[in-house]
C-alpha cells in the first residue's frame, strides 16, 4: 500500500484549522478538485460521519471519519471510490499549535486497484499532487477565516 507525508505550516490557530476541516460536507469550497461534496449522514460530525465527493472532470468517493478528536486529529476512511486508480485510501489529518500557527501532518495511504497498477508511476504522481493541493487548500481557507 502506497503512503506518504505531508507536513506544512499553516499561520491560523488550531481552532480556525479544525473549524475547517470539521466542516466535513463543504470540501468543495476549498479542495481543488472535488465539484461536489455533501455530508450522507445526520447529526454534528464526528466518528462515524459520511460524506460522498466528486471529481473533475470524473470519479467520486465515499467516505467516513474514522477518528475523531476535536482541534487534534481526523482520520477519513476512503471506502469506495468510482471511476478513481484507486479502490480505497486513509488520509490522517494531525493538527497542533506551532508558534502562533498550526502545523499539519498528514498521513495518506492508498490502494491502487487494477488501473492504478497499471499506471504505476503515474498514479502515485497524480496521488500526491492531488493530496499536496488538498493541503495548500486547507492552509489558504484556514489563513482566510483567521484574517477575518
Amino acid at each position: 500500500m502506497p503512503e506518504f507525508t505531508i507536513t506544512r505550516q499553516i499561520d491560523a490557530p488550531v481552532d480556525k484549522v479544525w473549524e475547517v476541516l470539521n466542516d466535513f460536507g463543504d470540501i468543495q469550497r476549498w479542495s481543488p478538485g472535488v465539484t461536489v461534496s455533501e455530508l450522507t449522514s445526520d447529526g454534528p460530525v464526528s466518528e462515524g460521519s459520511t460524506r460522498h465527493c466528486d471529481f473533475a472532470p470524473f470519479g467520486g468517493v465515499n467516505e467516513r471519519i474514522d477518528a475523531y478528536r476535536p482541534n487534534e486529529r481526523m482520520t477519513v476512511n476512503i471506502y469506495e471510490a468510482f471511476k478513481l486508480p484507486i479502490s480505497s485510501a486513509v488520509a490522517d489529518f494531525n493538527i497542533a499549535p506551532s508558534g502562533d500557527g498550526t502545523m499539519l501532518t498528514l498521513h495518506y495511504s492508498y490502494t491502487p486497484n487494477l488501473m492504478g497498477r497499471l499506471l504505476k508511476g503515474y498514479t502515485d504522481k497524480q496521488m500526491r499532487k492531488g493530496i499536496g493541493d488538498m493541503t495548500k487548500g486547507l492552509k489558504r481557507e484556514s489563513e482566510r477565516i483567521a484574517a477575518g
